[in-house]
């Protein structure tokens, strides 16, 4: 069989062959990438902090610090609804949380209207949803 493939092409096939047998297995296993634009609770518990905001604080400081000076902070939506002053996320509970995103200025100016040029905080807790709670809560 070898015979009736051309000698130069040999090394490109054994190659190829060679990395699609060895990229399954890695591809596989391999953990999904850390977003710079999201948190999932297990990452906010291993904060060891009782509050969201201070958390956020620790695992992701510009989700909740303009980039630059005088510019306001991100609109705080947990839920899909808004809230009515950033500092409501004081007083969320960590063990509520699910995950937290952070979207961009103008992202989310498309998606919900104007008033978000500092971005948008989005907080999803388990209220209303059924199961078990980050880390076997």
């Amino acid at each position: 069989m070898c015979a009736m493939i051309p000698p130069r092409l040999i090394p490109c096939l054994s190659l190829l062959l060679f990395g699609c047998v060895t990229a399954t297995p890695w591809a596989v296993n391999r953990p999904a990438p850390l977003s710079s634009k999201q948190v999932r609770c297990e990452e906010l518990r291993a904060t060891r902090e009782a509050t969201l905001y201070d958390a956020i604080e620790v695992s992701r400081p510009t989700f909740v610090h303009p980039r630059s000076a005088g510019r306001e902070g991100p609109v705080l939506y947990v839920d899909n609804i808004p809230t009515a002053e950033f500092d409501a996320i004081h007083s969320i509970p960590l063990s509520d949380v699910v995950e937290v995103a952070f979207m961009s200025g103008p992202d989310a100016t498309t998606r919900y209207g104007t008033g978000h040029v500092g971005g948008a905080l989005l907080v999803r807790t388990f209220r209303g949803r059924s199961g078990n709670r980050c880390g076997g809560d």
